[in-house]
């Protein structure tokens, strides 16, 4: 097993590889191309907003804009109908795994061309060798298809797998102004930091913690430090746009306001998600809340200033203006207990292989392998930086994909094999990649034949009732900026972002609903017609109570449509 230079690449092994990624990533998008989430709906919304140039609503502190405003391009454009608007979400998806790839590939051949650089005397001393390429193609490309169609999933319209491309970006482009220190190479560092702000909120911090890394990686060398300074200065005037138009719209300076909401929803104190109203106390002042017009059961109105679909959900920093979070050691321990081990199942025990491959590729490396580990700290602490960002709060796998890709092939890169011990590591290589990619096709073929466990309606079909609800609303004359409310909760309610309808208003769930007494649906329902709501949507009684005559079912779907004002 030797050592080989970047120059003998094995292209035909990589151009395999390449197409095997392409391909995968094209059945996964195409598999859940009628699959959305709440999430989904508020980027689309925000999207629309961009493209027909309403400003105040184009940027929001809780989404990031750049992949909202690549979807509203893309709808506007196009004018897709309720049957394509999510297949077309999905080739713009398919369209950023494809930059993720790409942006990955370079981080890969950066990485394998600092291995070919002559070793320093600790190693070359040691007759010490990197993993050879064809090696690193391999383990680097099971790790990526890992993380990009499992971790993340292609059928979630969410920026995930641009945070992916965006954090590989940041850590190719550190590489290469390690082997060109040119002004616009330490330019194209603060812009791939500052287009990750713009992608994802977290990625503002960890781009100034990590400029701060890469200057003292190499401060000592003659024109680090100046170069590092042209860096951070593009990086200030990319995200300056973006800070100031925030800033102006809240009244306060802020970069995003989703870490300190999360932070009192998820911690400390714990207030809800949805209908906050400033009456737990120490959660702050209520600026403009949800408006509450009945308290049994809860009905709750919502009809401007914020647009979109669900408005509690389009922009939740406004309804949760006033929230104050509070640091608790009690409460950030509980959390703690939970998101730790559920990090350490996803870096253990999601892949095995994998995690193994590397024990025994670092044992038989010795000591070598922290010196390479060393050598490459900077990349090493973003991704730990960033794994950890979210352990005070949430832990949930999609976010993470990005910082577990740099991860793993720092891990891998850091190899360091003396002679006798190469054979061996060619057949922990073949043996990892074997197995990683029988699994991804396992679970290609489970995604392809819905038998991937879907869970709160998440799953690679769960919109295509939507669609069709969508559809036959339509054609009962119901027209697109007509205001309803809803029975049950409205972030799930894909089909009216899809009709193009605008919820104001919304009450308990529909179980619920329909086993209360009459004399409360009907206050329910009064409380509605005070509303600019012109329709009462609810999924259908399963059991009696049999709905009224005014109620008018949408064939082929589980819900009833009631208009308002209604007779009886």
């Amino acid at each position: 097993m030797t050592q080989e230079r970047p120059s003998s690449l094995p292209t035909s092994l990589e151009r395999g590889l390449l197409l095997t990624s392409v391909v995968l990533g094209a059945v996964h998008a195409w598999a859940g191309r009628y699959s959305v989430i709440s999430d989904s709906i508020s980027y689309l919304d925000i999207g629309d907003c961009f493209f027909r140039r309403d400003w105040a609503h184009a940027v929001s502190a809780w989404w990031s804009p750049l992949y909202s405003w690549a979807l509203g391009m893309a709808n506007g454009i196009v004018r897709p109908s309720p049957q394509w608007e999510f297949p077309l979400a999905h080739l713009v998806n398919f369209a950023i795994y494809v930059a993720a790839l790409l942006a990955f590939r370079f981080l890969l051949h950066e990485l394998i061309k600092l291995s070919g650089e002559p070793s320093p005397p600790p190693l070359a001393q040691n007759d010490s060798a990197p993993l050879p390429a064809w090696a690193m193609l391999l383990l680097g490309y099971s790790v990526f298809w890992w993380t990009t169609l499992e971790v993340q999933t292609l059928y979630l319209v969410t920026p995930d797998l641009a945070v992916l491309a965006c954090v590989c970006l940041i850590a190719a482009t550190l590489l290469r102004v390690r082997r060109d220190q040119t002004p616009w190479r330490f330019a194209a560092v603060g812009l791939a930091l500052g287009l990750g702000y713009w992608t994802k909120t977290v990625l503002f911090p960890l781009g100034v913690f990590t400029l701060a890394a890469a200057f003292l990686w190499k401060r000592s060398w003659p024109s680090w430090g100046r170069g590092m300074a042209v860096a951070g200065l593009v990086f200030l005037c990319v995200s300056a746009p973006l800070v100031l138009l925030l800033s102006h719209q809240k009244g306060r300076f802020t970069f995003g306001d989703s870490g300190r909401i999360n932070y009192a929803w998820w911690v400390n104190p714990k207030t809800p998600l949805m209908g906050w109203q400033g009456d737990k106390p120490g959660s702050g002042h209520a600026v403009h809340p949800l408006r509450q017009i009945l308290q049994r059961p809860l009905v709750f109105e919502f009809d401007g200033p914020v647009a979109g679909t669900y408005p509690p959900w389009t922009d939740p920093s406004y309804w949760n203006e006033g929230l104050q979070w509070h640091f608790s050691l009690q409460s950030q321990l509980r959390v703690l207990v939970i998101t730790v081990p559920n990090e350490i199942r996803l870096l253990t025990h999601s892949r095995p292989d994998l995690l193994a491959g590397i024990i025994v590729l670092a044992l038989l490396g010795g000591p070598l392998w922290w010196t390479g580990v060393r050598a490459l700290w900077p990349l090493a602490a973003m991704s730990l930086v960033g794994l950890g960002a979210y352990l005070p709060i949430l832990e949930i796998d999609r976010y993470l994909g990005g910082f577990t890709l740099l991860l793993y092939l720092v891990l891998l890169a850091a190899v360091r094999l003396r002679p006798q011990g190469r054979r061996a590591a060619a057949y922990v290589t073949a043996a990892v990649f074997a197995t990683m990619t029988l699994a991804m096709i396992d679970y290609t073929g489970r995604l392809v034949t819905h038998h991937v466990p879907a869970f709160q309606g998440i799953g690679p079909a769960s919109a295509l009732q939507d669609v069709l609800a969508a559809e036959q609303l339509g054609a009962m004359g119901v027209r697109p900026g007509t205001k309803i409310a809803i029975v049950g909760a409205g972030d799930t309610a894909f089909w009216a972002h899809l009709a193009k309808l605008q919820i104001v208003a919304e009450t308990i769930g529909p179980d619920e609903f329909w086993a209360a007494p009459e004399e409360t649906r009907q206050n329910v329902f009064r409380a509605f017609a005070r509303t600019e709501a012109k329709l009462v949507v609810s999924t259908c009684p399963l059991y009696p109570p049999a709905i009224s005559a005014d109620w008018r079912r949408v064939d082929g779907t589980p819900y009833c449509m009631l208009p308002l004002p209604f007779a009886h």
